[in-house]
C-alpha cells in the first residue's frame, strides 16, 4: 500500500473524508536525547505486534469502504455512464429544483481525493437521492492543484454552456481513473491539456465548434475564480469541500456512505421539525442546516 493510501485510510478510521488540501506543512524530525535503553527486545516485540493489528484494520478498512483502486474507480465511471439522469440536470446542477437537501460539492479535475468521491459516494447518492428527489447535488470548481485544474474547470463551464456537464465531469474524472491518479498520483502532466479536453469533449457529443471557442477564449475564468472565493470564504481550501443547504461540513464531511445516508436523516428530521413548528405557530421557524442558499457567502 502507497503513503498516500495508508494516510487516505487512515483517515478513514477517525470518521472523516479525505481532502486534498491547498497548502500542507509536516513538521519535521524530532530528535531526543538520553541515548539508549528504549528498543529493548520487549519494546520492538510489542512494536511489531501493534503493526500487524494496524495493518490487519486497514485491510478491512480498504475491503468496506466503497473506495477501491483507480480499476475499480474506473469501472464503476464506465458502468454507471449511460445512467445519469440528465433529465435532472440544469447546467453545473443535477436534481430537482425543489429538492429539500442541496449538496454542493467543491472539487478539483486532478484532485485524487475527488475522484475516489466522485466514482464511490457521489454515483450512491445520485441513485439513491437524487433520483429521488430528495437531493440536488451542485458541482463547484477547486482549482488548487495547477494550470490543469484551471483549465478543467473552465473546460467543465463550457460543457455546462451545452448543458453536458455531467457527462463530462465524469470523462474528465474517469480518464484520471484510468490513468491510475488514486494510486499514484501525477499533476499537470498533459492529461487535462486544452488539446485533450476538446477531444473528450467531442467524445461526450459536445458541439465542438461551440466548445473550443468557449474554451480558448476563457470567458469562465472570471467564474471560476468567483467560485474559488466562495469556498474559501466558508473555509473550504481543500478539495473536496462540501455544503448541505449553504452549510460547510468542514473537517466532519462523511467518510462513507453509510455517514452520508445518516447526514441526510439528520437533515430530513430537522427540515420535518421546522415544518412542524411553523404549521403550530403561524410563523416560518428557521433550520440550522435548510435556511441559506448553497452559493451564499457568509458575512465576514
Amino acid at each position: 500500500m502507497s503513503n498516500r493510501q495508508s494516510r487516505r485510510e487512515m483517515s478513514r478510521t477517525q470518521g472523516t473524508r479525505p481532502q486534498r488540501a491547498a497548502r500542507q506543512s509536516m513538521p519535521g524530525p524530532r530528535s531526543t536525547g538520553g541515548g539508549g535503553g528504549v528498543f529493548t527486545r520487549p519494546f520492538v516485540l510489542v512494536v511489531a505486534a501493534v503493526i500487524v493489528i494496524l495493518g490487519a484494520i486497514l485491510a478491512v478498512v480498504i475491503a468496506t469502504s466503497g473506495g477501491g483502486s483507480s480499476g475499480d474507480i474506473a469501472s464503476r465511471l464506465r458502468d454507471k455512464a449511460d445512467e445519469l439522469p440528465l433529465d435532472l440536470a440544469d447546467g453545473m446542477k443535477l436534481g430537482k429544483a425543489d429538492a429539500p437537501i442541496r449538496l454542493t460539492v467543491f472539487a478539483d479535475f486532478q484532485c485524487p481525493f475527488c475522484l475516489q468521491f466522485t466514482g464511490g459516494d457521489e454515483i450512491t447518492i445520485i441513485d439513491e437521492f437524487v433520483k429521488t428527489g430528495k437531493v440536488r447535488l451542485e458541482y463547484q470548481n477547486l482549482p488548487i492543484l495547477g494550470a490543469e485544474s484551471v483549465r478543467a474547470a473552465i473546460a467543465g463551464m463550457c460543457a455546462a454552456d451545452q448543458n453536458k456537464f455531467w457527462p463530462y465531469h465524469n470523462k474528465l474524472f474517469l480518464v484520471q481513473a484510468e490513468a491510475g491518479q488514486l494510486d499514484n498520483e501525477k499533476l499537470n502532466v498533459g492529461r487535462l491539456s486544452d488539446e485533450n479536453l476538446k477531444k473528450y469533449a467531442a467524445e461526450v457529443g459536445l458541439d465542438t465548434q461551440q466548445f473550443d471557442q468557449c474554451l480558448d477564449s476563457s470567458q469562465h475564468l472570471d467564474e471560476v475564480t468567483e467560485q474559488q472565493r466562495t469556498a474559501n470564504s466558508f473555509g473550504i481550501r481543500g478539495t473536496p469541500g462540501f455544503l448541505v443547504n449553504g452549510q460547510p461540513l468542514g473537517a466532519g464531511a462523511p467518510a462513507n456512505m453509510d455517514a452520508w445516508r445518516s447526514l441526510f436523516q439528520q437533515v430530513e428530521a430537522q427540515l420535518a421539525t421546522a415544518t412542524a413548528g411553523a404549521g403550530a405557530s403561524g410563523t416560518p421557524a428557521a433550520s440550522p442546516t435548510a435556511g441559506a442558499s448553497p452559493t451564499a457567502k457568509p458575512t465576514p
